[in-house]
């Protein structure tokens, strides 16, 4: 029987792979377990020459690795939990507590008789990261049904909604000069020391009253602590902080009249396509009654939502309808400034009520012709008038007279004393002063010497002599009153909400003691006669009260003359001084008397 063949490694191997692996590799028997003999020899077959110390290498590799791995676990742990631990904590509790802002509401404006002329009714802001804009209801109800936007909390798609109102004007066009509109603060703003109460997309005054009152208008804002869910929903108020509405502005404008004023200049302005001015004045106390300037501009529609069509219109429109023409317009008074003139003559004592001069129909200096408006017209003169007959007739032969008496530096003393060449103080912006000239600024300005002819158009009101249609209603104010002027305003309060009184703009004498009583009585019987049969304030002569007027026709080459008309009524007892001026529109008593007469008409119906 044949011996049985002995396996030394077992029966999984052949003899061929047993000797040739064990001559190969030299396998040390003492290294051979039989529990995991296989392991080996196929670890050792795979790795064939590697040496020994390569496995060793990678399982210390292996394990200081997981080491390493678990300490840096370990430390992320101990830096999130005890070292920024309470930085994250504070992070968590802002992504879940917002802070909302409260808009507060800005103060209403009323006219004298409590009607509001300026303002608010529900609104919205639209914020998404620095941009700011405003919506109406509807829009923000829908973008909130869409879950296109967060109230007040994490932005979302569109970004978050916040409550806020939307300044208002019941008579927007009628008003806009007066009350002027409201707009986003600019970001050159924001970073001003003046508005450091601001943040981004509040508004601010732009014009008018509204920029003038800005400070007092403006409420101040409150805030809501809320906390909200992960998707930005609002659960519960934690506190709030309520706003402080802005302060209420009460004028001295009376509604009513100021429409009135609006409807009668705009009719004849667009007659002649041109621009103009219609103000109106309490002579006892300075307060303005109404201010109207033509063209006009929508101050709803700027403070809200006007198109850029719309709004390129209005900037580019050479009649310029942002300029307030009442306050920043300067023009050659024309006759009118013959009061001033008539007063200069009379304090001097260069003439007096007796005082009578040859209406020669022309007169000369030199190779220069001073005409008279009548003359030219019409080729008739007026014969020898005294100051009386001259202003009812707005004559210029007396007055090139009156100023040859005087001299240009007198003219100019009663001028700055009546407040020409100098700002009222009226509380708007952007006040022009005017121009009283003088012979230094002709040398200044113009580097020229004053001439005698310089003297002579001065006097009637023309040459290098400019006013704005607020000083000439101050000048006609200072006659109605007997010898005083008084600042002239608009607002007559100013209301915090808790009912203190913050402003309150009380008379305050502008011009008085320039004109003695006698004097200005004949002044006043002059401006009365030329309201009068046989004046040139005809469009009055049939008056159901006595008023007192002067008309100026202003030359304003190459165009027609600027149209003026000032008056004041009752003539015994002054409650109203108006003027008018209607630009490059002819004479005074046909384009600007009318106007005059259709206003008076309504006041005194």
């Amino acid at each position: 029987m044949k011996k049985k063949k002995k396996f030394d490694f077992g029966k999984v191997f052949f003899d061929s792979i047993t000797k040739h692996s064990y001559k190969t590799f030299k396998i040390d028997p003492n290294l051979v377990y039989k529990s995991d003999f296989q392991t080996h020899i196929t670890t050792r077959s795979i790795v064939k020459s590697a040496p020994s110390n390569l496995s060793n290498w990678r399982l210390t590799f292996f394990w200081g690795s997981i080491v390493l791995v678990f300490f840096v676990f370990i430390g992320r742990l101990v830096n999130l939990q005890l070292i920024q631990g309470n930085n994250y904590k504070v992070q968590a509790e802002g992504n879940r507590i917002h802070v909302i802002p409260i808009h507060a509401p800005r103060g209403l404006i009323y006219d004298s008789k409590g009607e509001l002329l300026a303002q608010n009714t529900a609104g919205f802001r639209l914020i998404s990261g620095q941009k700011v804009q405003r919506i109406n209801r509807d829009t923000a109800l829908s973008l909130l049904a869409q879950n296109l936007v967060s109230e007040g909390g994490i932005e979302k798609e569109l970004g978050r909604i916040e409550v806020d109102t939307q300044r208002r004007y019941p008579y927007p066009v009628e008003t806009a000069h007066l009350l002027g509109y409201v707009g986003e603060i600019s970001k050159d703003e924001l970073e001003s020391e003046k508005f450091v109460n601001y943040s981004l997309g509040d508004l601010i005054g732009r014009l008018g009253l509204e920029q003038n009152y800005e400070r007092y208008l403006k409420g101040v804002d409150g805030r809501e602590l809320v906390e909200i869910d992960a998707l930005g929903k609002k659960l519960r108020q934690m506190g709030a902080e309520s706003p402080v509405v802005g302060s209420s502005v009460y004028t001295s404008v009376d509604l009513s009249l100021q429409v009135k004023m609006y409807q009668a200049l705009k009719k004849t302005v667009d007659e002649k396509n041109t621009t103009g001015v219609a103000i109106a004045q309490n002579p006892k106390t300075g307060e303005i009654l109404g201010l109207v300037s033509l063209p006009s501009y929508d101050n709803d529609k700027l403070s809200n939502s006007i198109s850029q069509a719309d709004l390129e219109k209005v900037t580019k429109d050479p009649k310029q309808p942002f300029l307030n023409r009442v306050t920043s317009g300067s023009y050659p008074p024309g006759s009118i400034f013959k009061i001033v003139s008539s007063i200069a003559g009379l304090e001097s004592g260069k003439i007096n009520k007796d005082t009578q001069i040859e209406d020669t129909g022309e007169i000369f200096l030199g190779e220069f012709r001073f005409p008279n408006w009548y003359f030219i017209q019409y080729g008739r003169k007026e014969g020898v008038i005294n100051l009386t007959r001259a202003i009812a007739r707005s004559n210029d032969i007396f007055f090139y007279k009156v100023g040859e008496f005087v001299g240009n530096e007198v003219l100019a003393d009663f001028a700055f004393k009546l407040g020409f060449g100098k700002k009222s103080g009226i509380d708007l912006p952007s006040e022009e002063e005017g121009l009283v000239p003088t012979e230094k600024w002709k040398q200044e300005v113009k580097g020229e010497p004053w001439f005698p002819g310089n003297t002579l158009h001065m006097a009637i009101g023309q040459g290098d002599v400019l006013a704005t249609p607020l000083q000439l209603v101050n000048l006609t104010s200072f006659v109605a009153n007997n010898g005083t002027a008084y600042k002239p305003h608009i607002v007559e309060k100013v209301i915090s909400p808790q009912g203190k009184i913050l402003v309150e703009n009380k008379p305050e004498v502008l011009a008085k003691d320039i004109s003695k009583r006698e004097n200005l009585s004949i002044i006043q019987e002059g401006m009365r006669s030329a309201c009068s049969t046989g004046g040139t304030g005809w469009t009055f002569f049939d008056f159901k009260i006595p008023v007192a007027c002067k008309t100026g026709t202003a030359e304003f080459a190459p165009f027609d003359p600027h149209a003026w008309f000032t008056v004041y009524a009752p003539y015994d007892n002054p409650e109203i001084a108006l003027t008018v001026l209607v630009e490059k529109a002819g004479e005074g008593s046909s384009v600007a008397g009318p106007v005059a007469r259709e206003i008076l008409d309504w006041y005194f119906r």
